[in-house]
């Protein structure tokens, strides 16, 4: 993978940022090793910073290390893949329910202005930006939910799926059904009905979710 050299400031987080443009990017795959030498070398600094970057990516799951083999990014299989969507889906249900009871008007219309962006890019096929759009919008409700601890445990599940979400061949052949899936849960959200808003939210997950696990049983198939 390509890495800038950094500057001194926070360089524990810019490595993590490093490593999680990378698996974006899907420069980095499942089972790939992470090489702390290397990774300090290309980005011109020590290996302080990079270890401990590890070790908090290890500690998320994210990485995996093992004693004399060294460390990799997470394999998956299908039922992990399964219980991180439905554990997500039930995240975001809550999150929903946090936020809806304090929409504002303008927030409604910051989501609103990240789907039109969507159905820009899909027409567009630009899928990259389509999956770091999907991103911005789940990152925005998290934080219209304004319940920190969740905010927190739902940013630390959706890096762990990074990887798949580069990998994952829905965002190309149904890039116009994404768009339209997060249009559905911001019509929701604009009701203020949060029993249907809940629930748009959590097919869309869900419905992601069974397609990636049956791509995962595919890779270990081959």
């Amino acid at each position: 993978m390509k890495v800038p050299r950094l500057k001194r400031e926070s360089l524990r987080d810019a490595v993590i940022r490093l490593i999680e443009e990378a698996l974006l990017n899907d420069e980095l795959h499942p089972g790939d090793r992470i090489v702390e030498a290397d990774l300090a070398q290309r980005a011109g600094i020590s290996r302080g910073p990079v270890r401990e970057a590890i070790r908090q990516l290890v500690g998320e799951g994210i990485l995996v290390s093992y004693p004399s083999r060294g460390t990799f990014v997470t394999q998956w299989t299908p039922r992990a893949v399964e219980e991180a969507y439905t554990l997500r889906a039930v995240l975001e249900r809550l999150a929903i329910q946090e936020a809806i009871a304090r929409l504002t008007f303008d927030e409604i219309a910051q989501l609103q202005a990240t789907v039109d962006e969507m159905n820009h890019r899909a027409r567009q096929n630009d899928i990259r930006a389509l999956i770091r759009l999907d991103i911005r919008f789940h990152e925005e409700l998290y934080a219209l939910s304004r319940h920190s601890l969740l905010q927190e445990v739902l940013a630390q599940l959706r890096r762990r799926l990074y990887c798949l979400m580069a990998t994952d061949r829905g965002y190309a052949l149904h890039r116009d059904e994404i768009a339209q899936d997060h249009q559905r849960i911001v019509d929701a959200l604009k009701t203020g009905d949060v029993t249907v808003a809940g629930e748009a939210i959590m097919a869309h997950i869900l419905a992601v979710g069974a397609e990636v696990v049956e791509q995962v049983r595919g890779w270990s198939e081959k």
